[in-house]
């Protein structure tokens, strides 16, 4: 079969995907930038297709031919996974086995790790590195690049799934904070309100400040009265608990014990829980990770779900 490209240029088309940028898939893959733009230029060639908008000072976005064309190659590689299971299935599934998982930090926090222990007691040969974050748009691009094979985070309702994502639930997001801040006033506070409250930000300059200060803008907030910067989550949940400021949050960031002297001031769009799995072969150690951490979460009932859409963890 003589296919108009290579595996090596649907890689790089992939990691360009993920990134946006010529420079960032150049530093993912170990080539240099003029191989990626090389690569993508023959594939475009051989396709007879545009698949990537290029303009001067701007990252490269996706043309509706590059959309349609990575729909499919995400197909071509669920059916590549399948035809490698082939291979897995002679192996010996008695060996060890490592997966490495991208996980927000509520919910590694509050619902996989203290139920981790028993499934690795279970689970003998299987291995979990998680890597955690704050939810964020780019869990949804970083997901692209093939370094995870699991995910589960949360991802704004207003913005656009990827192909490979699933959804699963629906959680409420807004600005909180501490109950006194509420006291006297009317519910929810107007965005003038909550523009002049003591405002606790993501780490200064990183893109989860950028994404969410241009979030706030849309609401017309805009912060006048910032108190703190951090990157870690769980520092952002004590300062508003103690009433130190507000910050943009989900329910789903908050312990049970919080969400009592904690309340939603003013709401913002709301979060999809949203699931990635790269491997869709046959290997069982597969399927109870997953198992694993959608029940982990799903089927606890400190989670805060405004709507569940797998039927399976509705019961």
């Amino acid at each position: 079969m003589n296919l108009p490209f290579t595996l090596r240029q649907l890689e790089v088309f992939t990691s360009l995907c993920a990134t946006r940028s010529f420079r960032r898939s150049a530093e993912a893959l170990g080539i240099s930038q003029a191989s990626v733009s090389n690569q993508i230029r023959a594939l475009e060639e051989q396709l007879g297709v545009v698949l990537l908008e290029r303009r001067a000072g701007k990252r490269p976005s996706l043309t509706p031919d590059g959309m349609a064309f990575f729909a499919d190659l995400r197909a071509f590689q669920a059916a590549a996974e399948v035809l490698a299971a082939h291979r897995r299935r002679q192996q010996d599934l008695a060996g060890p086995a490592r997966f490495r998982i991208l996980v927000g930090q509520g919910l590694i926090d509050h619902f996989i790790r203290p139920k981790l222990d028993g499934f690795l007691a279970e689970n003998r040969t299987t291995a979990c590195d998680f890597v955690s974050q704050p939810p964020t748009e780019r869990a949804a691009r970083e997901i692209q690049t093939g370094r995870y094979d699991f995910a589960l985070f949360h991802l704004r309702a207003d913005v656009p799934m990827e192909p490979a994502l699933r959804q699963l639930a629906l959680v409420r997001g807004g600005i909180y904070g501490h109950r006194s801040f509420a006291e006297g006033r009317s519910v929810p506070l107007s965005a003038e309100t909550v523009s002049e409250l003591p405002f606790i930000l993501p780490q200064a300059g990183s893109p989860q400040e950028r994404e969410l200060l241009r979030t706030l803008a849309r609401h017309r907030i805009r912060p006048r009265h910032v108190v703190s910067h951090t990157q870690y989550f769980d520092v952002i949940a004590a300062m508003i608990e103690r009433g130190l400021g507000v910050a943009s949050f989900t329910d789903a960031m908050m312990s049970p014990a919080m969400r009592r002297e904690v309340v939603l001031l003013h709401p913002l769009e709301n979060w999809r829980l949203v699931w990635y799995r790269k491997d869709y072969g046959t290997d069982p150690r597969c399927d109870a990770v997953e198992q694993f951490l959608l029940s982990s979460v799903l089927r606890d009932p400190n989670y805060p779900t405004i709507a569940v859409f797998d039927p399976a963890f509705l019961d």
